[in-house]
């Protein structure tokens, strides 16, 4: 009621912003997407930046950590930093063993 009154004054008031109203950050794919068409140039480039992040990880884990919890956690790093799910996936395994 009181900001109504006020903005018809002509003041107005800084709005509070939502996490909804912050603008996404690009993902990965997006980020390696330079000229704008679409596509995806290279895949083995995104593994090899996801492969790099796993690895940095692998060495902060606890050592006696189960094998499947350790999947978990590093897949959904990934997924919070833009990969695909089945690339997150493949560079996982391929880093574990």
């Amino acid at each position: 009621m009181v900001t109504a009154e006020l903005s018809a004054s002509g003041l107005d008031l800084p709005r509070e912003t939502s996490r909804t109203a912050q603008p996404k950050k690009p993902s990965v794919a997006e980020k390696n997407d330079e000229d704008g068409d679409g596509e995806q140039e290279d895949q083995g480039s995104d593994e090899d930046s996801a492969a790099e992040f796993v690895r940095k990880k692998i060495r902060t884990l606890p050592p006696n950590l189960d094998r499947e919890k350790a999947i978990r956690r590093l897949v959904g790093m990934l997924a919070r930093r833009g990969y695909n799910q089945s690339v997150a996936y493949k560079v996982v395994k391929a880093e574990l063993g």
